[in-house]
């Protein structure tokens, strides 16, 4: 009898030191770089905005052979011939959100892989900032993921205040007037080095920004 007590009790703890492991094992929930999945203070209640490669980014990207994946809400941009264009993704109150520290974050992102297995990937949300003006990201470079926000592309100022004055719906100007954006010395770096040869100079055209404000539910962004 004592025996069956004794085995029943070294079963009953190692079955509780394996839990215990698991549990410190475990990993714990990572929180979203920039996270605005409940929506917010925005420009307007629904919208769009359109992300277009600059010509050099998509010839590099043949040439590495990368193929681009989207994150939702985000979603891919493709051409009549089935190239990469860009993304696309919904925004408004329901979707992003300004904070006060000036972020207007956006969930979702997207990836790129190249044939040798190297990859640039945001999957935790992303931000742009006016001041200073710039697209931010907690990159995730070949598997490991960046501690800090990391500038990934740098613009002017005016040129974001001359883009959302244009495209109110029946506002100044209404049309879109596209938002340009450089590269960073920060993806300047990360791409170099994954292609391992300097590719990409810091200044150079990375992408355009074309965002849509809408303001009555019924129109099409």
């Amino acid at each position: 009898m004592r025996t069956t007590r004794l085995i029943a009790s070294a079963i009953a703890g190692a079955a509780l030191a394996m839990s215990t492991v698991t549990v410190a094992t475990a990993e714990a929930p990572r929180t979203e770089y920039c996270s605005s999945t409940q929506g917010g203070l925005y420009f307007s209640p629904w919208g769009k905005a359109t992300v277009l490669w600059e010509p050099k980014i998509r010839e590099l990207v043949q040439k590495y052979d990368g193929t681009w994946d989207a994150i939702k809400p985000v979603s891919r941009v493709i051409g009549a011939d089935g190239a990469d264009l860009g993304i696309t993704m919904p925004i408004g109150m329901q979707h992003d959100s300004i904070g006060l520290d000036g972020r207007v974050c956006y969930p979702g992102g997207f990836s790129i892989t190249l044939k040798n297995g190297a990859h640039l990937r945001i999957d935790d949300g992303f931000a742009i900032r006016v001041m200073p003006c710039g697209a931010y990201a907690r990159p995730v470079v070949n598997g490991v993921r960046a501690t800090r926000e990391v500038q990934l592309a740098t613009c002017f100022a005016p040129d974001a205040l001359a883009s959302v004055a244009g495209i109110k719906e029946g506002g100044l100007g209404g049309s879109v007037r596209p938002w340009p954006f450089k590269v960073s010395q920060s993806l300047a770096g990360i791409i170099n080095t994954i292609l391992g040869e300097r590719a990409l100079t810091p200044g150079e055209p990375l992408f355009s920004l074309a965002p849509i404000l809408k303001f009555t539910p019924f129109r099409a962004p």
